[in-house]
């Protein structure tokens, strides 16, 4: 892996708030989708074709090996 990587692996499951939108990559692709709750215990978010609900430790280990992405701006 790149050190570029490395730089993302500092996000964690804090940074997730409702609204906040994400890339998930799952194993029949890739889908973008939009926190929709977030509880000390745990995250949920919903897409177009994926929704997820996570304890926190895993959205954290999902964060760190790049299978869910924090999207900063859409161009």
């Amino acid at each position: 892996m790149d050190a570029s990587h490395d730089a993302y692996r500092s996000v964690t499951s804090a940074a997730l708030e409702p609204g906040t939108t994400v890339l998930y990559r799952h194993r029949s692709g890739d889908s973008l989708a939009t926190v929709t709750e977030a509880t000390d215990e745990h995250v949920a978010f919903a897409g177009e074709d994926c929704d997820g609900h996570f304890p926190r430790e895993q959205i954290d280990r999902m964060l760190g090996d790049g299978r869910l992405v924090l999207v900063l701006g859409e161009d």
